[in-house]
């Protein structure tokens, strides 16, 4: 008899080389109670306090049982602390950047699965963009709000099927429930067969879903609606760049010749000298070119 597939769960203390050796050959990985009770206890208020006043949702995709609340980190600001932990974006490092100069957040959209909500249809994130991908397009970290079982709806996972077209009807045994504690987080890969899992139980399941993609697409959730510039100024740097408000070079996303975190500044001067944002290749064949036109 098969044995049933498996995720392979790691302590908070792993090191990155075993995070991404992990997903690179699994599609995914569970980092076990990843932030700590202070952080796990100001995101769970904040999370639900915003799912408690979120209708239910309409959708054959999404769920007739599930509340979902996008635009987190402008709403529940504690959620900041997730969007930049660092071992989640050691691991987005290594399969995004590759593909890109800078990624971005794609969405962060609290979810909660409640009792008597049908599977998932089995998908892949990034089929949202119809291409042939040489790279990784996209990909996730699922925090749990509330513990993750088989009964409530955990995050179901086809371990291996980012490295395969096929798998869109994977046989039970194939699929993994990424069941996990409160305050774990599974990573994977936008390119793995996953799905939200049946909840059979009495109980409600709450996770908080942050999706990274390249800097160059266009994002899932629009960030500049979620995070406007009154909203963002006040973000720290980095979430800043994150959530759109940095240049992906050469020469995407510049707002009024700039880079759009010149849009953050609430003294910025009416008019602005338009600026190259170039990858350091392109500004030496370009240098070479008038050099050798002189």
């Amino acid at each position: 008899m098969a044995k049933q597939a498996r995720l392979v769960t790691l302590p908070p203390n792993a090191s990155l080389d075993r995070v991404v050796q992990t997903i690179r050959r699994d599609s995914g990985v569970i980092i076990r109670r990843a932030f700590d009770a202070k952080v796990f206890k100001e995101v769970r208020q904040e999370v639900c306090e915003l799912l408690d006043d979120t209708p239910v949702g309409n959708g054959e995709f999404f769920g007739f049982h599930t509340i979902r609340a996008g635009g987190l980190l402008a709403k529940c600001p504690a959620t900041h602390k997730l969007a930049l932990h660092p071992l989640v974006l050691g691991a987005m490092d290594h399969f995004l950047l590759p593909g890109c100069s800078r990624y971005q957040i794609n969405l962060a959209q609290a979810i909660r699965i409640l009792p008597g909500e049908r599977g998932q249809i089995p998908h892949r994130d990034d089929e949202m963009f119809p291409v042939q991908k040489p790279f990784e397009f996209m990909a996730n970290a699922m925090w749990a709000i509330d513990d993750f079982t088989f009964e409530n709806g955990a995050t179901r996972i086809v371990p291996g099927s980012h490295k395969g077209e096929g798998m869109r009807h994977p046989p039970e045994r194939d699929i993994a429930a990424a069941e996990m504690p409160a305050g774990s987080v599974l990573i994977y890969l936008g390119s793995a067969v996953h799905g939200g899992g049946p909840n059979t139980s009495k109980n409600h399941r709450t996770g908080l879903a942050l999706g990274y993609c390249l800097g160059w697409l266009r994002q899932s959730e629009n960030q500049y609606l979620a995070n406007p510039p009154a909203i963002a100024r006040h973000y720290p740097e980095k979430l800043q760049d994150l959530v759109g408000y940095a240049v992906h070079r050469p020469n995407l996303g510049w707002f009024d010749g700039q880079d759009p975190s010149i849009a953050l500044q609430e003294d910025r001067p009416e008019h602005l000298p338009t600026t190259d944002f170039l990858l350091p290749d392109s500004e030496a064949r370009i240098k070479a070119y008038y050099s050798s036109a002189a």
